[in-house]
């Protein structure tokens, strides 16, 4: 049964999930709905689809469950041989109401996570799994529902920041050359912020799109370029609008369809 949650301004902030398909963000907001007073739900794709997406066909929900997982927004496991699903830091962000029932759902520390997910250590029990909603350092207007983190995000060195472009970029080739690119480039908190910015604009321009994306740059070549700061040309979809006939009048061509006298003067 869904219930009622909350959603806060720094979920659109995200700069994992601003940048990737916006199914997903739909899909974890649809996973709060369903998940119960500890943020734990089933692990049944079919079902998930038929409350939240009824109507779209050929949507791949346990696909981008995965996703989820390998990304550490929730962690999904197994419990004598039944499969759950934990909605990571649903406790921070939620205030489920006081006459909502306990969870009946063992927690994933009962269980074990499962191989055959095919998760990322992200998504592996006792990591340190992403926190979805904390704003991150495209937020730098601190919410002030969200506890704030202990360590102040302009203090960042450089090496904590490739992993975070890592997971961004969409062409995900050659990583020791991208970060040797990384580490001359000596990335600051400022520089940090244009790249990703660029980022998320280049991710949707018709040179990344098409194809299947089989144009996108190796990072290293991207980086090597300093191809953030290329110009972005706009979308060439502005379609020009036939003339109808309440054309003005100063426009029209009296002249069309008619046949010039003798004297210089024109007839119909």
């Amino acid at each position: 049964m869904a219930r009622a949650r909350n959603i806060k301004p720094a979920l659109f902030k995200n700069e994992v999930l601003g940048v990737a398909d916006p199914m997903l963000t739909l899909l974890f907001e649809g996973l709060w709905l369903l998940a119960d007073k500890a943020g734990r739900l089933e692990d049944r794709p079919l079902r998930i689809k038929g409350e939240l997406f009824p109507y779209r066909d050929n949507l791949d929900t346990d696909g981008l469950l995965q996703w989820l997982a390998n990304e550490g927004f929730i962690t999904r496991y197994t419990v004598i041989g039944k499969r759950y699903i934990q909605v990571e830091n649903f406790d921070k962000h939620q205030n489920p109401h006081r006459n909502e029932p306990e969870s009946i759902i063992p927690c994933a520390s009962e269980g074990c996570t499962s191989s055959d997910f095919g998760g990322t250590g992200s998504a592996i029990l006792g990591s340190a799994p992403a926190d979805s909603l904390i704003p991150d350092s495209l937020n730098l207007i601190p919410d002030p529902l969200i506890p704030s983190t202990p360590a102040a995000l302009s203090s960042a060195p450089e090496a904590d920041l490739f992993p975070k472009f890592w997971r961004l970029y969409p062409n995900r080739k050659g990583k020791a050359a991208a970060e040797k690119a990384w580490k001359k480039l000596k990335v600051t908190d400022g520089l940090f912020t244009l790249i990703t910015g660029a980022l998320a604009s280049q991710v949707g321009c018709p040179e990344w799109t098409k194809d299947g994306g089989q144009y996108i740059p190796h990072p290293a070549t991207w980086l090597n370029g300093k191809r953030w700061e290329d110009e972005i040309k706009p979308a060439g979809n502005v379609h020009q609008l036939p003339i109808s006939r309440h054309t003005l009048t100063s426009q029209r061509d009296y002249r069309a369809g008619t046949k010039e006298n003798a004297n210089g003067t024109f007839r119909i």
